[in-house]
């Protein structure tokens, strides 16, 4: 991954009004608003990371924020997270195909979304975020598609990366970028630079049951990825 070189990242504006939406698991404690800003995952060099001996993959997401100064200067003054998709493909991709083995059938199975649910969220002012999908947004900051792109092993080096972007960026309230694992789709990550940051529920499907929720994600399942799920 490349050296960030410290210049402002190219920015959008995302309006108010956007519709924005989460694929969670359904029994979570935490509303699908809330900014993840007490709970952060600790820096880990996956290169050392023993998978048997800790029983998994580090727990840690592409761009969480680094609130270590020591390796991020500037990096707890970004506070809480939330990782956000632009469309119900954008969840569906790193919410439910992220996890799931797909079968020669296109059947996922019931089981891939079973214990989750879709919220629909609306942003309630405009907001900047860098871009993080564009080439000439990469160039400017001495990027390239590694940092939106590397898998859980480079994740130590996306983190800090886009850390340090963010805090070089000061306007930013987000990255925008390309879904891993749906090239069409883009998700946004937001941080709330400690100040509020309005992200309103507009409503919630359980994806284990008959609903909206459950229609919206088979139909963006066969138009977006020619997939379907194999209900019960």
């Amino acid at each position: 991954m490349r050296k960030y070189n410290g210049a402002p990242a190219h920015t959008a504006i995302v309006p108010a009004g956007t519709e924005l939406w989460r694929v969670h698991r359904t029994d979570s404690r935490y509303p699908a608003n809330s900014f993840n800003s007490t709970g952060i995952a600790p820096l880990t060099d996956a290169v050392a990371f023993d998978i048997r001996k800790h029983r998994g993959l580090p727990r840690q997401g592409r761009f969480d924020p680094v609130h270590d100064n020591t390796v991020c200067p500037g990096g707890s003054g970004l506070g809480g997270y939330l990782y956000v998709g632009l469309s119900v493909g954008a969840v569906v991709a790193e919410g439910i195909l992220r996890g799931t083995d797909i079968p020669k059938s296109k059947l996922l199975s019931y089981a891939a979304v079973a214990d989750f649910s879709l919220t629909k969220l609306t942003l309630g002012e405009n907001i900047s975020v860098i871009t993080l999908d564009t080439q000439v947004g990469l160039a400017a900051i001495n990027q390239d598609g590694s940092l939106v792109g590397c898998t859980w092993r480079d994740y130590r080096d996306s983190r800090v990366t886009c850390t340090d972007i963010l805090v070089g960026t000061p306007g930013a309230l987000g990255v925008r970028y390309p879904c891993r694992h749906g090239k069409d789709e883009r998700a946004v990550m937001l941080v709330d630079r400690r100040n509020s940051l309005p992200v309103d529920i507009t409503d919630t499907s359980d994806l284990s049951v008959p609903g909206w929720g459950l229609d919206l994600v088979r139909r963006t399942l066969r138009l977006g990825f020619d997939l379907d799920i194999d209900l019960p």
